[in-house]
């Protein structure tokens, strides 16, 4: 009877009720589109824009919005507008490859730590603990000025490999806690076995709490990527909105006025941290049900 699935009817239509709930909350709405309308903004441009718009020198240097650069040029001859739609896409697969990275370490772990207990409990929890303490950013700092320039899926997977602590964390608690549910109890003595009680039992209900760890990690990956960029560190080979505000810090852009040129990416970052925050309150109602507002 290896294999049989007894996962607690209750605890699973309680889990997609609240999904479906969250669905129709404003928190939600206001956060997708946040993030979905600069997306898809940016590749529209991208179909109008070629890549030729930024290149070094590809227009005048540092002239400002006009009719043909609705957001004017840098200070080396690049198109505003086209560096930020072609930067979008890199910036978010930054945070995108360090969220999966973290979601899928830490959510392994965390359900390994709690359900199998013991001495893999204790290192992993030990290792955990380590490095929640570590500040990311220095970490970060070191390594990236040892490799130098590295591409955004490498600097993604970086970030990601140092930030699965948290949900690790998170997911250990929920897990412990489960352990001892009635319906693990039954999976137990149907023969199932720990990975097919970990995958087909636990996992679904410890979703919403992965995915507001996924959510975190973007969040903090993007901030973080953007920090080293300005700092002169981490990738350079391909344009992003880090990138654009390294090259407006070194171009002297606050002194010289030239405002198109920090403004716009700045903007852009604001509202994409709103989004991302939006977003993890909504996933956070549905893993809390405290923090549900009654109709």
């Amino acid at each position: 009877m290896t294999g049989v699935s007894v996962t607690s009817p209750t605890n699973t239509r309680s889990v997609l009720a609240r999904m479906r709930a969250a669905r129709r909350r404003p928190v939600l709405i206001v956060g997708l589109i946040c993030l979905g309308v600069p997306f898809i903004a940016a590749e529209i441009v991208q179909l109008i824009e070629s890549r030729n718009a930024i290149q070094l020198g590809a227009y005048g240097f540092g002239a400002g919005p006009t009719s043909s650069h609705l957001l004017g040029t840098d200070g080396d001859g690049r198109d505003v507008l086209a560096m930020l739609a072609y930067g979008m896409r890199p910036t978010l697969d930054i945070g995108l490859v360090a969220g999966a990275t973290a979601a899928i370490i830490g959510t392994a772990l965390g359900l390994i730590s709690g359900y199998v207990r013991g001495a893999i409990d204790w290192l992993i929890r030990g290792v955990s603990d380590v490095l929640l303490g570590l500040p990311v950013l220095p970490i970060l700092i070191v390594v990236a000025a040892f490799i130098g320039s590295v591409s955004v899926g490498s600097l993604g997977l970086i970030i990601g490999l140092l930030s699965w602590p948290f949900t690790t964390r998170v997911v250990r608690a929920q897990a412990l806690s489960m352990r001892e549910a009635p319906y693990i109890e039954s999976a137990r003595l149907a023969g199932a076995s720990p990975a097919g009680i970990l995958g087909l039992e636990m996992l679904p209900n410890l979703l919403p709490f992965v995915v507001a760890g996924f959510v975190g990690a973007v969040s903090a990956a993007i901030l973080a990527s953007v920090g080293l960029q300005i700092l002169g560190l981490g990738t350079f080979g391909t344009p992003t909105l880090g990138l654009m505000l390294e090259s407006a810090y070194e171009g002297g852009a606050l002194s010289r006025g030239m405002w198109w040129w920090w403004g716009p990416p700045t903007v852009l970052l604001v509202i994409v941290f709103i989004g991302l925050f939006l977003v993890s309150l909504a996933v956070d109602e549905i893993a809390n049900p405290r923090l549900r507002k009654q109709p």
